[in-house]
């Protein structure tokens, strides 16, 4: 088993907890939670409501993400993957299923740090009166989040080749 996700998805979640708790108490009591178009608010929160949103999204649903993940690829014997005879041979069978959960760890830590990418703009939005949302750096990490979401499919994709044979 690799560790190294785990430590990773750990410190992720830390950080998440840490940076959360330390900085939602600058927000006021009624949080801008929706934007519109041009960035100004058009729905809000209580700051306790939007506390634990921000918990529940950036730290409980990327726990329970990797934890049914880890659970139904670990287990898996039948899975749709390119090549799948070779992948899914009893001689490789838990080294595909330990790269599929090492692959859903690492999207949890995507997940984390999307999220707290997304709480940062909210804090920065709250800094000017009235609140607004900068657009460009929410299609920004939207962009970012996307072409890092493709390159964990290719790469994952890419790891379920063939091998050549060695001749």
């Amino acid at each position: 088993m690799n560790r190294i996700p785990w430590i990773a998805f750990s410190l992720a979640l830390l950080i998440a907890v840490f940076y959360f708790s330390n900085t939602v108490s600058s927000l006021p009591p009624m949080v801008a939670s929706h934007f519109d178009g041009a960035g100004f608010p058009t729905a809000h929160m209580t700051r306790a409501f939007y506390t634990r949103f921000v918990f529940a999204m950036g730290v409980g649903f990327p726990i329970a993400m990797v934890a049914l993940l880890s659970v139904v690829y670990s287990k898996a014997s039948d899975m749709k993957l390119p090549n799948r005879d070779y992948w899914l041979a009893p001689e490789r069978i838990a080294q595909t299923r330990a790269l599929l959960v090492s692959h859903g760890v690492w999207f949890g830590c995507l997940m984390v740090a999307m999220v707290g990418y997304m709480h940062w703009l909210v804090l920065t939005a709250h800094r000017m009166v009235p609140p607004h949302l900068s657009n460009q750096l929410v299609m920004g990490g939207l962009l970012v989040f996307m072409a890092i979401a493709i390159g964990w499919v290719i790469a994952l994709l890419r790891a379920f080749r063939r091998p050549h044979a060695i001749t």
